[in-house]
C-alpha cells in the first residue's frame, strides 16, 4: 500500500511541474515568435517570387477567374485580371498584409481587382445584390503552403478557393506585354449570330457552347451517330484560354485555345487546338438534334399546370432582347416576364407579356397559341388562334414577338438542364429564346 502511494504522489509531482514548465521546454519560440516566423515565412515567399505569380480564384457564386499578383517587400502588389477587358490590359497596384488572424492570412486591405468580384453591388459584376459573386479578398494560408511550390488559400468569408502559382519569366512578360487582354479576344465568340458553332481538331468537328457567366465550355462530337458530350470550366491566361480540366478524345488532348485572333469584319474567331491552328465557324442547327427534346420541353410544364418564363424575349441578330418586350407597358404596369403556358386554355396555350403593378404579376393579354405540333425531325412548329384580353397593341413589341414564334420554319430545343431550355430558330439559328421553370 505504501509503494502504492509513493507511486500516485510521485505521479502528481510529474503531472504538476510539467503543467507548470514554461512553453520553451516543449518549443524553442514562444507561441507569439513562431507566429510571427510564419507571418515572415509567408511574406518572403509572397515577395520572392522573382516573376510573381498565377492566380486561380474559385467564388462561392460560381464560376472561375484568373490573376497575375506581383507582390513586393512592401506590402504593394501589382496585378491584372481577366474578369474584364480594362482588367486584363491595365495594371493595378494596391496594399496588402500577410497578418495573424485566426490563422495567418493574406488581406488585401485597399480597393482591388480582387474586391470587384466580391463587390456587393450586383451591377458591378453581374452578380446577387449583397453579395456580388460571393468572392473574397481576405484569404488564410493553407498549412503546407510553405513547403509547396503553390499556394492554396481559403476565403475567410465565402470560402472561395484562391490558387498561386508561380509564374515563369515568360509568362511575367507576356502579362506586361498585353497577352491577358489578349486571350480575351475569346470573348468575342459571343458575337457570332448563330446559336451553334463549330471547329475541327484532329479531323473530327466539335460543336462548342460558351457560357460566359459561369465560365464554362461545353464540347459536343459523334462517335458514328451518338453524340459526346464534354464540359470544364475555363480562365484566361497569358496565352489564350485554359480548360480546367483537360479535354481528351484519342490522340487529341486540349489544354485550352492560344494564338487567340479575331476579325471583326468577318466575325471570325481564330485558335490554335492541340498545336493546330483552326478557325471557329456558324452553324444553322445542332451536330446532332434531339429530336425527343421539343416535346420533352412542352410536356415538363404541362405536366405540371406549369410554364415557361424569359427575361428578355428574343434574341436576333446578334441583338438582345431583339424586340425590346423590356420597354412594354400597360397603364402604370411595367413588364416583368415572357411566359409560354402549355394548357392555359381549354384548347390553347398562353404566349404573353407579364406585368408588376403594386407587385402583382398578372396577365393583361395574350395570344392564344395552338398547341405547337413536333415535326420528326426534332422541330416544334407553332402556330396562333388569336388574342385574348383588352388593349392588345397593333405594333410593337408584343406583336414582332409573336410573329417571331409563329415562324413556319419552327425551333429546336436545346435542354440545359431539368428547368432550363433554349429554343433556337430552325429557319437559321440566328435567333433564340431562353426558357427557364
Amino acid at each position: 500500500m505504501k509503494n502504492k502511494y509513493l507511486s500516485y504522489l510521485l505521479l502528481f509531482l510529474l503531472a504538476g511541474l510539467w503543467s507548470c514548465s514554461d512553453d520553451n521546454d516543449v518549443f524553442e519560440q514562444t507561441a507569439d515568435e513562431r507566429v510571427n516566423a510564419a507571418l515572415a515565412a509567408y511574406q518572403k515567399q509572397l515577395s520572392g517570387a522573382p516573376y510573381g505569380w498565377k492566380g486561380i480564384i474559385y467564388p462561392d457564386g460560381g464560376g472561375v477567374y484568373s490573376f497575375y499578383f506581383k507582390f513586393n517587400d512592401q506590402n504593394r502588389v501589382v496585378m491584372y485580371s481577366d474578369f474584364a477587358a480594362e482588367s486584363a490590359a491595365t495594371p493595378k497596384e494596391s496594399s496588402y498584409r500577410v497578418k495573424a488572424m485566426q490563422t495567418p492570412s493574406l488581406i488585401f486591405d485597399t480597393y482591388s481587382y480582387l474586391h470587384v468580384l466580391a463587390d456587393p453591388d450586383a451591377a458591378v459584376n453581374g452578380g446577387s445584390y449583397g453579395d456580388g459573386l460571393k468572392s473574397d479578398y481576405e484569404f488564410s494560408f493553407s498549412g503546407d503552403s510553405l513547403s509547396t511550390g503553390n499556394i492554396t488559400l481559403t476565403g475567410t468569408k465565402n470560402q472561395s478557393k484562391l490558387i498561386l502559382i508561380k509564374a515563369t519569366q515568360e509568362e511575367a512578360t507576356a502579362y506586361g506585354n498585353g497577352g491577358l487582354a489578349k486571350s480575351l479576344l475569346f470573348s468575342n465568340i459571343s458575337k457570332y449570330l448563330t446559336y451553334f458553332k463549330r471547329f475541327v481538331s484532329g479531323g473530327v468537328t466539335y460543336e462548342i457552347a460558351v457560357n460566359q457567366n459561369a465560365r464554362t465550355i461545353t464540347l459536343n462530337w459523334l462517335t458514328g451517330t451518338t453524340v459526346n458530350t464534354f464540359t470544364t470550366d475555363y480562365y484566361y491566361s497569358s496565352t489564350g484560354v485554359s480548360f480546367i480540366t483537360p479535354f481528351v478524345n484519342g490522340s487529341t488532348t486540349l489544354n485550352g485555345f492560344t494564338n487567340i485572333t479575331w476579325d471583326a469584319a468577318n466575325l471570325v474567331l481564330g485558335v490554335t487546338a492541340s498545336g493546330t491552328k483552326t478557325t471557329i465557324v456558324e452553324a444553322a442547327k445542332p451536330i446532332k438534334v434531339d429530336v425527343a427534346a421539343a416535346k420533352r420541353w412542352y410536356q415538363a410544364a404541362l405536366s405540371q399546370d406549369s410554364y415557361w418564363v424569359s427575361e428578355n424575349g428574343f434574341h436576333v441578330n446578334g441583338v438582345d432582347d431583339a424586340f425590346n418586350v423590356n420597354s412594354l407597358v400597360s397603364g402604370a404596369a411595367k413588364y416583368y416576364f415572357y411566359l409560354y403556358w402549355p394548357g392555359y386554355g381549354s384548347n390553347y396555350d398562353a404566349f404573353a407579356p407579364i406585368f408588376v403593378q403594386d407587385n402583382n404579376a398578372t396577365f393583361i393579354y395574350l395570344d392564344a397559341a395552338k398547341a405547337p405540333t413536333f415535326s420528326t425531325d426534332g422541330r416544334a412548329i407553332f402556330s396562333g388562334l388569336g388574342v385574348v384580353g383588352d388593349g392588345y397593341p397593333t405594333d410593337g413589341p408584343a406583336i414582332a414577338s409573336k410573329n417571331y414564334l409563329y415562324d413556319t420554319n419552327g425551333f429546336y430545343l436545346i435542354q440545359l438542364s431539368d428547368n432550363a431550355y433554349d429554343m433556337v430558330s430552325a429557319k437559321d439559328g440566328k435567333g433564340w429564346i431562353s426558357w427557364i421553370k
